[in-house]
């Protein structure tokens, strides 16, 4: 995963990303801040970062940002999200791109102007912090199956895609919930399936749809369990 911009919101996403044992390069114009980066002896088999200016997307190639699982953008404001994304997308036009938006009413300039995903950050924080005025539980619980599991009993969710070995594949969803319930104490909790554009979420779909290759299966499961479905499904977590 390329982060490009770093900042408290930057590292807060990055340790996230540690618990879950996922690569992360940094590309920072602050030269301070790569090398306080680099100097972290705890994350230097999974973290890097690279100092350089933004735009010289020639860096970028160094750092092999075309093969990267998705690019999180975070710079200061909108509009220099904005403007940066145009210009990496004439460069690299394949890349999966996400990044924070501050004003809510702007994701939609992004998804037309950079086909971006845009997450607001206070769209998403004020729903978890909603939930804690009146399902306190709800909301713990969903805050701890939002960080990766670390230790066989932490549960989180995860996302697996469906491969040509996959043992559900051309099953039905309502097999395979019981099946992993029974054989291996994981929930199933919806899949997003494959359409001819892009992808289509189906939360809880109803049990005779059939799981087809290239679709995602979403379960809700333990560190334990999680091995054996790596093991199980062929495929690591994730997109």
């Amino acid at each position: 995963i390329v982060m490009i911009g770093w900042d408290k919101f930057s590292h807060l996403v990055s340790e996230e990303l540690l618990k879950a044992e996922q690569q992360v390069v940094v590309i920072t114009k602050n030269d301070a801040e790569a090398s306080r980066i680099n100097a972290n002896k705890h994350t230097q088999h999974l973290m890097v970062a690279l100092h350089s200016d933004l735009e010289e997307f020639g860096r970028l190639r160094e750092v092999r940002i075309e093969e990267a699982q998705v690019v999180f953008l975070n710079l200061p404001t909108d509009r220099e999200k904005l403007v940066y994304l145009v210009k990496l997308r004439r460069v690299f036009p394949d890349l999966k791109i996400i990044s924070p938006v501050s004003n809510a009413n702007l994701k939609e300039t992004f998804i037309n102007a950079a086909d971006v995903h845009p997450l607001s950050r206070d769209e998403v924080a004020a729903k978890i912090f909603a939930s804690h005025l009146f399902e306190r539980d709800v909301a713990t619980l969903l805050s701890e199956l939002l960080s990766p599991a670390v230790t066989d009993e932490d549960n989180d969710i995860q996302q697996y895609r469906v491969v040509s070995t996959n043992p559900f594949l051309g099953k039905s969803y309502g097999e395979a919930f019981a099946k992993l319930k029974i054989e291996h104490n994981v929930v199933l909790m919806g899949m997003s399936k494959r359409q001819e554009k892009g992808y289509r979420l189906l939360k809880n779909p109803p049990d005779n749809t059939l799981i087809a290759q290239n679709d995602y299966l979403i379960m809700l499961m333990n560190g334990k369990a999680a091995d054996t479905i790596e093991e199980l499904f062929g495929v690591g977590e994730g997109i």
